[in-house]
């Protein structure tokens, strides 16, 4: 009777697992693709555009300042009493 019991029990536990482990429908669609390769596309544009522009606002080029003539700056007398700077270049 035990031994009987036993193999039941064990069949039973064969039976759940089996119930358990059956192959189920494959889900083919995938939804998040479409997505995915449109929001890479968009980013990857954009950190390419923010990489081609990193030295226009940033130039590391040459820049002149003052031209190479002596200048210096003066204060000039207005006709109503004011004054102003004036560049002065020799």
């Amino acid at each position: 009777m035990r031994r009987t019991i036993l193999t039941l029990a064990s069949a039973a536990a064969v039976a759940a697992a089996g119930v358990a482990a059956t192959p189920q429908k494959a889900e083919a669609v995938v939804w998040w693709v479409a997505p995915a390769i449109i929001g890479g596309t968009i980013l990857g544009v954009g950190a390419g555009a923010a990489v081609a522009n990193t030295n226009a606002y940033n130039s590391r080029g040459e820049v002149y300042v003052q031209p190479t003539a002596q200048c210096h700056i003066m204060r000039e007398r207005l006709p109503d009493g004011r004054s102003r700077r004036v560049r002065v270049c020799d």
